[in-house]
């Protein structure tokens, strides 16, 4: 108090800053509750897509190549569809941070993890590319798999389907179709 007295210019000043932080500080609130609204939503949206492509592409793949299934197909990208999650998941807790005044130390560990994982899934899409796609051309063959990318269904051309003998290897027929084959082959 006697500091300001004789400093009233100074203390206005400081008082101002302190008044303009707070202000700042109550409308990045609003702002991000504002933000909460859609993008929560937005962010479970994609978690539950993301566990939809584990269930229905990642499980399956991995289950086929490790039971030596008679038909197999590969997508590059299945590493990085399941460490997606990690994402939506870290962005609705930061949502969730900025929305709630924490403090500014607690938001950048929010902020890390979210940057941690966004690089891990860019990892995970570069060892796709780099790693998986050639590495299935050793690999396959080695398992006794001959490529064939004119079953029915085929995705694209960056997923593969291997199957077990080149006769199963018909256009147009689906990937069921050679695993009835196989099973009448037993």
């Amino acid at each position: 108090v006697n500091w300001c007295s004789e400093n009233v210019g100074e203390c206005a000043e400081t008082a101002a800053k302190i008044s303009n932080q707070e202000y700042t500080m109550q409308y990045r609130v609003k702002q991000n509750r504002k933000n909460a609204i859609w993008v929560i939503p937005f962010a479970i949206v994609l978690l539950i897509a993301d566990f939809y492509l584990i269930r229905e592409i990642v499980i399956p793949e991995t289950l086929d190549l490790f039971n030596l299934s008679p038909v197999v197909r590969i997508t590059p990208l299945s590493p990085m569809i399941g460490s997606f999650w990690a994402i939506p998941l870290t962005l609705i807790v930061a949502v969730i941070a900025n929305a709630i005044p924490f403090k500014k130390r607690t938001l950048k560990k929010v902020e890390c993890i979210l940057l941690s994982s966004t690089c891990a899934n860019i990892f995970f899409a570069a060892v796709g590319f780099f790693a998986i796609l050639p590495l299935q051309y050793y690999a396959m063959p080695q398992l006794g798999y001959t490529h064939c990318n004119i079953l029915e269904g085929h995705p694209n051309k960056d997923s593969m389907d291997w199957v077990k003998k080149p006769d199963w290897c018909v256009r147009g027929k689906s990937r069921e179709w050679v695993k009835e084959q196989a099973r009448l082959a037993q």
